[in-house]
């Protein structure tokens, strides 16, 4: 379109001879002859092409050629790109191919191959505005109102580059950006180095310094200043001004990666990694608490709760994958920071419903131990918390020097380390003998509504921990369990209060093969059952230990069956005697 405007054209030629031909044959009525029109331009004298024409020209050819040059240049740039992944990752092993990959990285920092990579935007967009510049002057002469029209696009198009450009200078994190970001930043830094030259210059004098401190002392925050106006690095800057934000960009972090997770193994590392947040000894532990943990607690004690729910209760999850879990989920409830879950809600889970798997795990077992011992709670509550714990003692196989930590926190302690076999018996009866008691004296200072459910727990409590072999077990736990069946038995003969006489004959119930195996042959008809619901309710055929070897020598104290509903007349270890 523009091409014949900058060379002659030959049907101008032709014209103008032919209205030369018909001036010299024509003559007008008073003998003049017609003149030739003046847009024919004279072959005979040099061409001159009009200046628009050169400029659109000029412009138009410049942008062809930068954009063909763009061209090429990708084409290489994705050529040298493949070729540095075939030369650099060769199949040879970790030492020569680390040796390569730095030969090959030397000659793309040296070969300034980013430079080239930076180059190639720039020059598209030159080439962009170049063309729009000679669109816009070719359409001058051609028609007004076209190029009012197509003008107006042109520099909504150039003002709206000019803002990507300003974008990430005024917001530090914006993403609009153009080549012209850098050079705009480099031209304000200096802009910035003389207007603080001349601020210090006229801070020299007192009454323009107290000025400029009232200004400086009545910015507000948030209001943007001309230090974080100015960069020389866009991305430093960006970075600086980020570390000085308020520290709630922080929670709102948080909030997103914790809601973004989609999978297990995500959920395990957010709630591994958030008890270390919490209790580390920076300052914004407790800030995390208030602003994170506080205001989303239910939205992490849901995730929490169906993340175990899909581990403990699914066959497809491997057992040191649940392991693992088991531990976080102990470590996220337990820390005091977090405290996602109230443990007895918990408890009710482990012992009631389908979370078993917990007890198979010694960190959930002495977490249990360590709440029950500081938990300022319900008797009721403290005691599932010690049956919890309880039942892990014969579940654990891996009997380690915390697993003896566990076995023997609330139990009788031993006189001599874990290293003999009946040591285990021992322990299991201590814990037994220990249980009892607590069932005897937490049932009777609860309310009718719990009773059920102390039973129940109780009942299994003792029915894991009483497979033992009470032959192979220390004599002083022998005397005190002796001890103990008398009591529960006149208890359950003497006492006049009904829930005395249930608790002390479900006892009895529970303990009676440990008391069969003790004394050897049967003497009564229950002793022949195997049944547990079958063994009798009567009080009758439950006999004393009336051998004089099996009594302790040591002061046992009395069961309270009237105990009250306080955590201070709770059985503590200082209850049971020492060996």
């Amino acid at each position: 379109m523009s091409i014949p405007d900058i060379r002659p054209n030959s049907q101008d030629t032709s014209a103008f001879y032919l209205a030369h031909i018909y001036q010299q044959s024509s003559t007008q009525p008073d003998g003049s002859r017609p003149s030739i029109p003046s847009t024919l331009s004279d072959p005979t004298k040099p061409f001159s092409p009009p200046t628009s024409s050169v400029w659109v020209n000029g412009l138009w050819f410049s942008s062809l050629v930068i954009s063909l040059s763009c061209a090429l240049l990708a084409t290489l740039l994705q050529l040298w790109a493949r070729r540095y992944e075939r030369l650099a990752y060769p199949r040879y092993g970790p030492h020569k191919r680390a040796r390569i990959r730095a030969f090959y990285k030397d000659g793309v920092e040296s070969c300034r191959i980013l430079l080239a990579v930076k180059t190639l935007p720039n020059l598209l967009h030159l080439s962009v505005f170049l063309f729009f510049a000679g669109l816009s002057v070719f359409l001058f002469g051609l028609h007004r109102g076209i190029f009012k029209i197509v003008t107006g696009l042109i520099g909504f198009c150039v003002f709206s580059y000019a803002c990507f450009s300003l974008f990430p200078i005024i917001r530090k994190n914006s993403f609009y950006s153009t080549p012209l970001s850098f050079y705009l930043s480099i031209y304000l830094t200096g802009v910035r180095c003389l207007f603080f030259l001349v601020f210090f210059r006229l801070r020299s004098f007192p009454h323009i310094n107290n000025l400029i401190h009232k200004l400086l002392s009545s910015r507000r925050p948030g209001e943007v200043h001309l230090d974080d106006f100015f960069s020389l690095s866009i991305t430093r800057t960006a970075q600086e001004y980020a570390f000085k934000l308020n520290p709630d960009i922080d929670h709102q972090s948080l909030l997103w990666t914790f809601e973004s997770l989609d999978k297990d193994l995500g959920y395990e590392e957010f709630f591994e990694g958030l008890p270390h947040l919490c209790d580390s000894d920076t300052g914004k532990a407790l800030e995390v608490k208030s602003k994170f943990v506080e205001p989303n607690k239910e939205k992490l004690s849901k995730a929490l709760i169906r993340l175990m729910d899909r581990t403990l209760i699914s066959n497809l999850v491997e057992e040191f994958v649940k392991h693992r879990r088991m531990i976080i989920f102990t470590k996220a409830i337990e820390s005091k920071s977090t405290a996602l879950l109230d443990p007895s809600r918990v408890l009710h889970r482990v012992l009631f419903e389908d979370w078993h798997g917990l007890l198979e795990c010694v960190e959930f077992g002495l977490f249990m131990r360590n709440w029950t011992n500081t938990s300022n709670d319900d008797r009721v509550t403290s005691f599932y918390a010690q049956c919890a714990a309880t039942l892990t003692i014969p579940i654990i196989q891996n009997r380690d020097k915390r697993w003896i930590q566990l076995a023997t926190v609330n139990g009788q302690p031993l006189s001599r380390s874990f290293h003999h076999h009946e040591d285990y018996h021992s322990i299991l009866l201590a814990n037994a003998i220990y249980i009892v008691r607590m069932s005897v004296q937490t049932y009777s200072g609860s309310q009718d509504t719990h009773r059920v459910d102390i039973l129940d727990v109780s009942w299994r409590t003792l029915g894991a921990v009483c497979k033992l072999d009470i032959q192979h077990t220390l004599p002083e736990l022998q005397h005190e369990f002796c001890d103990l069946w008398n009591k529960l038995v006149n208890m359950a003969q003497t006492n006049e209060r009904p829930h005395a006489r249930i608790v002390s004959m479900e006892m009895l119930k529970n303990i009676h093969k440990l008391y069969i195996a003790l004394h050897g042959t049967p003497r009564t008809v229950f002793d022949t059952t195997d049944d547990w619901n079958q063994v009798p309710d009567n009080s009758g055929f439950y006999p004393e230990c009336t051998e004089k070897d099996h009594r302790s020598s040591s002061s046992f104290p009395d069961l309270q069956a009237d105990a009250p509903q306080t955590q201070a007349d709770a059985p503590t270890p200082s209850d049971m005697p020492n060996h």
